[in-house]
């Protein structure tokens, strides 16, 4: 019986020590299924073809800039997020919501009326250059805030506010104008 004993306090110990080991946890959230042969390749979600039919994988990153991209051979329904690596570029595909367009010009997914042409999203591929630029008036108008708080003097805040959207909004517009000549 005290081999019954010993045997019966060595497994309680083995399952002791078990138990006390840590474990992965499991996760709750389901993982996304990603099919490959119905999205031409791209890592879309497995619905996307619901949204557009025949989706091809032909636009590449090579040799672009960190930006985002309209995919004109999906006709605008795709674009692509490219971040260049020191060896090639990682590309993120995403396509945009049933009966909207990817605006290469505003760099959101549009109604297919209130979009650029498809075909002319290659001309706005530049903008790509300004993401994370600061704009030189906004430059100006911050050191000129700091010198007129230095001597007292200050303008109401809605003034200042109002200056910097107008500023930007007729560059963005003065840009935009100057593609479609």
């Amino acid at each position: 019986m005290t081999r019954e004993k010993l045997f019966a306090v060595l497994l309680l110990g083995l399952l002791a020590i078990a138990l006390s080991l840590p474990q992965q946890p499991k996760s709750k959230r389901p993982t996304p299924v990603f099919k490959q042969p119905k999205t031409g390749g791209l890592l879309l979600p497995d619905n996307a073809t619901l949204i557009r039919e025949n989706i091809v994988d032909t636009f590449s990153c090579q040799d672009r800039i960190y930006g985002y991209y309209a995919d004109m051979e999906n006709e605008c329904q795709v674009f692509h997020v490219c971040m260049p690596q020191t060896r090639g570029s990682i590309r993120w595909s995403f396509i945009c919501p049933g009966e909207t367009v990817f605006n290469q010009a505003t760099f959101v997914c549009t109604q297919t009326e209130s979009s650029i042409p498809c075909e002319e999203s290659e001309k706005y591929y530049v903008l790509n250059e300004d993401i994370g630029k600061e704009v030189e008036e906004e430059e100006e108008a911050d050191q000129d805030r700091g010198k007129k708080n230095a001597t007292k003097i200050l303008e109401p805040e809605v003034e200042t506010v109002s200056k910097k959207s107008f500023s930007k909004n007729s560059r963005l517009l003065s840009e935009e104008s100057s593609f479609r000549l």
